[in-house]
C-alpha cells in the first residue's frame, strides 16, 4: 500500500549540471539540478531568484549547460556551496570560451551552449526557456555511430531528498524495443 507523504517532487535524481556565464566581466559558475527537457532542441534551468548566476543568464540571453562527471564532484558541489557574489568562481574550472561568447567547462565530457528563448516566472523561481544552438561531447565518450554514450561520460546525478549525488548505472532494457515482449493477457 501507499503512503501519501504530501507534496512532494518525486522525479529525482536529475543531472547535476554546472552552469556557465558572464557576469559583468567575469564567468561564474552555478551548480544547477533542477533541469528539464521541454523538445528536442530546448532544456529548462529552474534557479532560484536572487543567484547570482540569473544576471548573467538575462544580461547575455546565453548559457552553457556542462555535464557534471564523476571526476567533477568536489569542484561542482564546491561551486553549488558558494555564491558568485562574494566569492570568486571563475578559476575553479578550467575552461574555454565558446561560439556563443558562454564558458565551456574543459574538464566536462558533455556542454551545452544555449541561447535564452524565454523565461516563465514563478514565486521562488526564475525558469530560463534556453535553445540548444551547439553541443560539445569528448571523442571517447561518442559511440561508433557518433552518439553521445552516457556509460562513458558518467554524469553524476542529484537526489534532493536524501541530498545525495548518485552514479549512473548499468543499462536495463532497450528502449522501444523491450515493449515488444509485452503480451496482454
Amino acid at each position: 500500500m501507499k503512503k501519501n507523504i504530501g507534496s512532494v517532487v518525486g522525479l529525482y535524481p536529475t543531472p547535476s549540471t554546472m552552469i556557465g556565464t558572464v557576469v559583468g566581466d567575469k564567468v561564474n559558475w552555478c551548480n544547477v539540478a533542477h533541469i528539464g527537457i521541454i523538445g528536442l532542441d530546448s532544456i529548462m534551468l529552474s534557479i532560484r531568484k536572487g543567484r547570482y548566476t540569473n544576471l548573467g543568464i538575462k544580461e547575455n540571453k546565453t548559457v552553457s549547460v556542462n555535464l557534471v562527471s564523476e571526476d567533477m564532484v568536489v569542484e561542482a558541489d564546491y561551486v553549488g556551496l558558494v555564491s558568485g557574489k562574494t566569492v570568486d568562481k571563475s578559476q575553479v574550472f578550467e575552461y574555454h570560451m565558446g561560439e556563443l561568447n558562454v564558458p565551456i567547462i574543459d574538464k566536462s565530457p558533455l556542454a551545452m551552449e544555449c541561447e535564452l528563448v524565454d523565461i516563465y516566472d514563478t514565486k521562488d523561481y526564475d525558469n530560463f526557456i534556453l535553445k540548444v544552438v551547439h553541443t560539445h561531447v569528448e571523442e571517447h565518450a561518442l559511440d561508433k555511430s557518433g552518439k553521445v554514450d552516457y556509460q562513458k561520460i558518467k554524469p553524476i546525478l542529484f537526489e534532493k531528498l536524501t541530498r545525495t549525488y548518485l552514479r549512473t548505472g548499468d543499462v536495463v532494457a532497450q528502449c522501444w524495443n523491450v515493449g515488444r515482449e509485452y503480451k496482454n493477457s
